[in-house]
């Protein structure tokens, strides 16, 4: 295995709360289980626009509940959109500041203009990290091998020399095919014990 360099966090689900699976449920108009509504979500057409930036917020939600058939209104589907994000799951903050300064620290995560002020400022993500891979601003979005390369390309490491944890199993099944060392976790605490048994941790 080859030495890390580059310690990779999602953010959704890893470090930020996005609460049960009800709300993107409600978003997607759907029962399905957790799993499936995820698979919805990073495949649908509109959630990809939106994240790449090629929308905006209000074009999304009318493509969205196009999309799914949401007969919803408008502006509370808008509103309970923005409130998303929780905020950060206890313990976030201490263990990003727990891994080794020597260790490259980066975000690459799916997001958007309408969540990502909150998430850098009042969350206070801003100042944590060495680089920020956010997919609204790369125009790339996971789990299309794309966003990884161009992680890879812009940090100048192999991807072997990335450890990445992220909470969907599409997004590590394509970061696993280039060679990335990525990681099913959910949570701060699945995530502190994957930095320890990778000997980022003690």
């Amino acid at each position: 295995m080859h030495q890390i360099k580059v310690v990779l966090f999602d953010l959704g689900n890893v470090l930020v709360d996005l609460g049960d699976k009800s709300r993107i449920a409600s978003f997607l108009n759907t029962d399905d289980t957790l799993e499936v509504i995820w698979r919805k979500w990073l495949t649908s057409e509109a959630v990809a626009k939106f994240d790449s930036g090629k929308i905006g917020l209000d074009e999304f939600v009318n493509q969205l509940m196009n999309e799914v058939g949401h007969h919803g209104d408008k502006s509370q589907f808008k509103e309970a959109f923005v409130a998303w994000p929780n905020g950060l799951f206890d313990g976030a903050i201490e263990l990003v500041k727990a891994v080794p300064s020597h260790f490259h620290k980066a975000i690459l995560s799916n997001t958007n203009a309408a969540h990502w002020g909150r998430l850098m400022d009042e969350m206070g993500l801003s100042s944590q990290f060495d680089s920020y891979f956010a997919s609204h601003q790369m125009g790339l979005v996971k789990p299309d091998r794309s966003s990884y390369l161009h992680v890879i390309d812009a940090l100048n490491v192999l991807p072997q020399e990335i450890l990445f944890m992220d909470d969907n199993k599409l997004n590590i099944d394509a970061a696993q095919g280039l060679g990335i060392n990525a990681f099913l976790v959910r949570g701060v605490q699945e995530a502190k014990r994957c930095l320890q048994d990778n000997n980022i941790l003690s």
